[in-house]
């Protein structure tokens, strides 16, 4: 066999090693990139969904306080009536010493 044959043959043969190689990292580069951006999405879309939650619970949170407002509103509003009306019991029966 001719050495420049041989030469020629382990140069290709090195080349080729070198391409699969460099072809090889550059797919798995590809599908690590493809990996990352569905997880991206997917992280995304579990984000939106834990802010949809939030929304509705912080709208929960807001009629919750509206409500206990209200209550106290009418607690106010009664402690006022129960004031008024001892007042006047209180006139209609003064506590009046005995006479002797």
């Amino acid at each position: 066999m001719n050495t420049n044959v041989a030469i020629l043959s382990a140069a290709l043969t090195v080349i080729g090693l070198v391409l699969a190689i460099f072809g090889a990292s550059w797919l798995n580069q590809r599908a690590t990139e493809r990996l990352i951006e569905r997880l991206d999405k997917q992280l995304d879309a579990r984000f939106a969904a834990i802010d949809a939650r939030f929304a509705s619970l912080e709208t929960r949170f807001e009629t919750i306080l509206a409500e206990i407002k209200r209550l106290d509103q009418r607690i106010d509003s009664v402690e006022q009536r129960l004031d008024r009306i001892e007042r006047q019991l209180e006139t209609l029966f003064k506590p009046s010493l005995p006479q002797r």
